[in-house]
């Protein structure tokens, strides 16, 4: 039987002073022997040291075989600043809503 995934979300804002605690989250999720889950529709505001964080998140859950989903509502802020700050055309792998890893040839390491 698998492990059941852990799930967090990001606060109303997910701006460089929210990074650091978000990164010790997932640093814990991803030492545990499920999947991981992050849901984004909470978030208001989302910083790019936030979408930063979730980049080097996606390569850290790759070299360590975790699996990591971030939850990306249509029409949300998430979305709004990945457009921003040009993730939304970066290739990334998704669908359905989920960012689910970075595109291929990007260093997972």
């Amino acid at each position: 039987m698998s492990a059941p995934p852990v799930s967090l979300s990001l606060p109303d804002r997910a701006g460089l002073p929210e990074a650091g605690p978000l990164a010790a989250d997932l640093a814990r999720a991803f030492a545990g022997p499920g999947p991981v889950r992050l849901d984004t529709a909470p978030a208001q505001e989302v910083g790019l040291a936030v979408l930063q964080l979730l980049v080097a998140a996606h390569r850290q859950a790759a070299s360590a075989g975790v699996p990591f989903e971030i939850a990306v509502p249509a029409g949300s802020p998430m979305e709004t600043a990945m457009k921003v700050h040009g993730l939304a055309d970066a290739g990334l792998v998704g669908a359905d809503g989920l960012w689910t890893g970075l595109p291929v040839g990007v260093a997972q390491g």
